[in-house]
């Protein structure tokens, strides 16, 4: 799978299947991307490389007070699109914005979290299985999956 920024000078390529799904209403994800929530495809790091213009990446380090969890996300600098976040919970994970996808992904969320935080403009994420739909982060057995999919743990 390939995708790429808005002004098309970063791009990416993804090899394997993606290790997770996930929707965030949190308040750090919804004012990075200026939408009502996230919705990201979790790689290995192995399985995710930038194929041109990782020279424009801007890194910028955000310590989500909420959880108290640190990630680092990189933007396009040409036109600010969110590119990739890495989280320390999350060592040798690189989440990937589901908007930047050429095509059509046919993903549903493997969990929903930060719920409380949700808009009035979404009441449900209908894809979701009742028991992963966190208020807040989600329960460690959802990281356990995800780390027994990539095959490492932290």
């Amino acid at each position: 799978q390939t995708g790429e920024c808005l002004c098309k000078k970063i791009s990416f390529r993804t090899t394997g299947p993606e290790i997770n799904f996930a929707i965030c209403h949190c308040d750090n994800c919804r004012r990075k991307t200026g939408t009502v929530f996230t919705a990201n495809a979790w790689f290995q790091d192995t399985n995710f490389e930038f194929t041109s213009g990782s020279e424009l990446l801007q890194q910028q380090y955000d310590a989500l007070m909420d959880s108290w969890d640190i990630v680092n996300n990189w933007f396009c600098s040409n036109f600010g699109s969110l590119m990739l976040t890495k989280g320390y919970r999350m060592p040798g994970i690189s989440i990937v914005p589901c908007g930047l996808f050429r095509g059509k992904q046919e993903w549903k969320p493997d969990y929903e979290q930060y719920r409380r935080s949700r808009t009035c403009l979404v009441e449900c994420v209908e894809s979701a299985k009742d028991e992963s739909r966190y208020d807040g982060r989600p329960e460690l057995h959802e990281f356990e999956r995800v780390w027994g999919k990539s095959g490492k743990a932290p």
